[in-house]
């Protein structure tokens, strides 16, 4: 992978990671949201107003497929309000959970990674509320939908 792939990857992180940051310390909580940055480099976000979060995040990986078989996205980020599984939680068990595939990494056995990103939500004086952000803990997986 190229330094400006790594770079395109990491930019798309960064901002999946702000937004979800954002509505956390608005709402205490964020609903699926699905990220893309297509072969023009444009990002473009996917949301939808389903409370349910499973039925969102079904929603998005709808549109995710429809957008995969125009074979224009370069790079994709799924991402959702989710528990650390058992295996991978140290203190903090609520996470930013990013899925992220990249058409640079088609050809790799492992293409795909979620990084979970734990955070909590602090207080400070007046009552203003905070998403303190731990380390990411990634993980590595074959593609699902950005494949060959």
């Amino acid at each position: 992978m190229s330094t400006q792939e790594d770079e395109k990857a990491f930019s798309m992180l960064e901002q999946a990671v702000y937004k979800a940051q954002k509505s956390l310390e608005q709402t205490k909580q964020f609903q699926p949201f699905l990220m893309l940055l297509n072969d023009a480099d444009e990002i473009e976000v996917f949301e939808n107003e389903v409370e349910d979060s499973h039925e969102s995040y079904a929603m998005l990986e709808n549109i995710l497929k429809e957008r995969i078989a125009k074979d224009d996205v370069d790079v994709m980020v799924l991402v959702v309000d989710t528990l650390i599984p058992e295996n991978f939680v140290k203190d903090v068990s609520s996470s930013i959970r990013l899925h992220l595939e990249e058409k640079s990494q088609i050809d790799k056995k492992v293409g795909a990674r979620f990084l979970y990103v734990p955070y909590e939500l602090c207080k400070v004086g007046d009552g203003e509320i905070f998403a303190k952000l731990h380390h990411p803990i990634p993980v590595g997986f074959p593609a699902a939908y950005i494949v060959s």
